[in-house]
């Protein structure tokens, strides 16, 4: 027999008088392991921030003293070779010797094609006749070497096309039809190394090139090059290109990460070689890379992400 003081209300009143502090110990228990929980996590957090600090400040330390490094031992040798081409050099032989090394040097972060233009009116008007066939082939073989190393360099992460075309078809009149032999007029892509974010490694942009004039005078050709991200819709850019021009120095920018340049791969009038590359712009030259607080800026934002 169940005592008298049992009852449905009684047992009620028993249970919620004992569950309210079960459920309040409860709560606070739950309540104190997440706080350790989260003040575990935000000192984790703190010693990563920590350590990635000093290894952004130890990376910019060893960037800025290997550039410090690279800086004076490249402008060592451009002091010594520029004052040999400028002062010392006693004939054209000697200018071109100093020429190579400036452009085995220097190919990526000096404009020389001045340095090729005087070259070659010098040639043209100080050598002697034998000898200046010699020496404008030399000319032309150290041009050649600079652009091929260019454009190696530049293929590895971009794209190239190759056109070929005779400068008489320039003057053949509105009525007859311009051919070329393989034009260019296709899309062109590139993927980017350097690119964070993996949906915008990969770039794609359709390009048609149409060469316009002829200079023979300043050995040179005017091209129109369309470029966009659709063939539907393009802009247009057009300049002159000429046989000292080089992608590293003389190319075009499109975005932030995008450049492309034309290089005249060979110049044998009437025949004429043009090549179209398509390349990022981590890939491009000196002048064109980002100050080291860039780069640190761009460090810094990655880690925040």
């Amino acid at each position: 027999m169940l005592p008298s003081w049992f009852s449905f209300e009684n047992l009620k009143w028993i249970l919620t008088t004992l569950l309210i502090p079960l459920t309040l110990f409860y709560l606070n228990q739950q309540y104190q392991d997440a706080l350790t929980k989260r003040q575990e996590i935000d000192a984790k957090l703190q010693t990563h921030r920590q350590n990635t600090d000093a290894r952004l400040r130890l990376y910019t330390e060893l960037l800025s003293k290997r550039e410090e490094a690279d800086t004076s031992l490249r402008k060592g040798i451009f002091d010594k070779v520029l004052e040999t081409y400028l002062k010392d050099a006693k004939n054209i032989d000697e200018k071109l010797v100093a020429l190579e090394l400036l452009t085995v040097n220097f190919n990526d972060s000096l404009d020389i094609s001045p340095l090729f233009w005087q070259l070659l009116r010098e040639i043209q008007q100080k050598a002697q006749k034998a000898n200046r066939p010699m020496l404008l082939e030399r000319l032309e073989r150290v041009s050649s070497q600079v652009k091929s190393r260019q454009l190696e360099l530049l293929e590895a992460f971009g794209d190239r096309a190759d056109l070929n075309f005779s400068t008489e078809v320039l003057d053949a009149g509105a009525d007859k039809p311009f051919e070329m032999e393989r034009p260019i007029d296709r899309d062109f892509t590139f993927i980017d190394p350097d690119e964070t974010d993996p949906g915008q490694r990969g770039k794609t942009r359709h390009f048609a090139i149409y060469p316009l004039e002829y200079d023979p005078t300043g050995r040179r050709v005017f091209v129109s090059v369309d470029h966009g991200t659709v063939k539907s819709n393009t802009q247009r850019i057009q300049f002159w290109v000429d046989e000292y021009d080089f992608p590293l120095a003389n190319f075009s920018r499109i975005s932030k990460s995008e450049r492309f340049a034309v290089v005249m791969r060979r110049y044998k009038p009437p025949d004429i070689g043009l090549t179209l590359i398509y390349f990022p712009s981590s890939r491009s030259g000196v002048k064109d890379k980002p100050f080291i607080d860039e780069v640190v800026s761009d460090l810094k934002r990655d880690v925040q992400k």
